[in-house]
């Protein structure tokens, strides 16, 4: 297992599949969407969104507002 830092919480819209990614409140950009683990309602998210720069898109538009994301966290290493 590599090292990892979390990133800023999201909070989820049910008229959005586009938010930023943030860590200490400042734009920030993955290595890749491979580098991204997040859970939403207590589920890991895999293969449903995509990153470019420092935008996470989610395949779901179906988010209500009792939907809550539990971590977003960015790999630095994978082993």
């Amino acid at each position: 297992m590599g090292s990892y830092e979390a990133l800023d919480d999201i909070t989820l819209s049910s008229s959005k599949t586009t938010y930023n990614l943030t860590k200490g409140n400042l734009a920030f950009e993955p290595i890749s969407a491979d580098n991204i683990i997040c859970a939403i309602n207590g589920v890991v998210q895999n293969g449903n969104f995509s990153v470019v720069g420092s935008t996470i898109t989610f395949a779901d538009t179906s988010f209500s507002s009792s939907d809550k994301m539990d971590y977003i966290l960015h790999l630095r290493t994978v082993r």
